[in-house]
């Protein structure tokens, strides 16, 4: 996991950044739209943008107009790529940051034509590198995640059944003596104090 990747996780950002070296721009990495439109307010865009319309991901590169405010964004759709196969979630991921390349240099103003093959390769993988930790990082969150639910319902599911093998002990049709103390009866209608009627006493389970 990078730097980037840490301090993300450690100010609990809902979406992850990942460098462009010296270009100087961050990526933020999404996997869901509420996540997207945190990074767009964070980025100061106050223009309406959405995600995820289509497709298992997307690319973003957002100029304000009259303003110096940009972002550049991937969004995957978690859940659809979670039923992808590795390889299909690999390309995936190569595709978006092919165009986040591409979004780069148009960023810093470099025309397509101009751009070496060596600078955009070196580039893709930088960000590539940093955009497949980013992805593993969220499976393994997500898979320790889901592992604690369960064991949370797993839990539940013992302390229910706990409970009613007790009730089923205490409920076995004998008429052994209660095993639960009985606080003193109170008289249907009996007056306290102020002259207002205590309830009865509900002795049921």
């Amino acid at each position: 996991m990078n730097k980037s990747t840490e301090k993300t996780r450690a100010t609990k950002l809902p979406y992850y950044i990942a460098d462009t070296g010296h270009f100087g721009i961050p990526i933020k990495v999404c996997f869901n739209d509420a996540a997207f439109q945190r990074a767009v307010k964070d980025s100061k865009i106050t223009t309406r943008h959405q995600s995820l319309d289509v497709g298992l991901a997307e690319s973003h590169f957002i100029e304000q107009d009259g303003t110096t405010n940009a972002m550049l964004a991937i969004v995957f759709n978690y859940e659809d790529m979670a039923k992808c196969d590795a390889l299909e979630r690999l390309g995936v991921i190569y595709h978006e940051v092919s165009h986040t390349v591409t979004h780069v240099f148009a960023y810093i103003g470099e025309e397509e034509s101009k751009i070496g093959d060596e600078s955009r390769s070196y580039l893709g993988e930088h960000i590539f590198k940093q955009v497949f930790s980013i992805y593993a990082t969220e499976e393994d969150r997500r898979e320790r995640a889901g592992k604690r639910d369960r064991e949370t319902f797993k839990q539940a599911g013992k302390e229910v059944k706990g409970t009613k093998l007790q009730v089923d002990q205490l409920s076995d049709g004998s008429a052994g003596s209660d095993s639960i103390p009985q606080q003193p009866s109170v008289p249907s209608g009996t007056k306290d104090g102020d002259r207002s009627a205590i309830p009865a006493a509900d002795t049921g389970v």
